[in-house]
């Protein structure tokens, strides 16, 4: 079964694992969409080398719908938000 699990994708999700640290050690409340997005994309490392061992439609279907399209509209959602808030005169760090 560990012979089924692709290098590349387990090679992702250690450094989305690892990724991880500074996200959440660097955290403010200005950030928190960011930080849903990319804990969303770890979901989605996590499900995609999970379905290898169980729930294989499943697991797959949390990779795309949570850990690839939630997570991208979570950071459309921060992006966009944080652009107005620099725009109408917020902070701009």
């Amino acid at each position: 079964m560990l012979a089924d699990l692709s290098p590349l994708e387990v090679t992702a999700l250690a450094v989305a694992l690892v990724g991880l640290i500074p996200v959440i050690t660097q955290y403010r409340d200005e950030t928190k969409l960011f930080t849903a997005g990319y804990v969303l994309l770890v979901i989605g490392m996590v499900a995609t080398n999970l379905e290898v061992f169980f729930l294989g439609s499943v697991l797959n279907f949390v990779e795309h719908a949570f850990g690839i399209g939630l997570a991208g509209a979570t950071f459309f959602a921060a992006a966009y938000l944080r652009r107005k808030n620099v725009i109408n005169g917020g902070d701009a760090s």
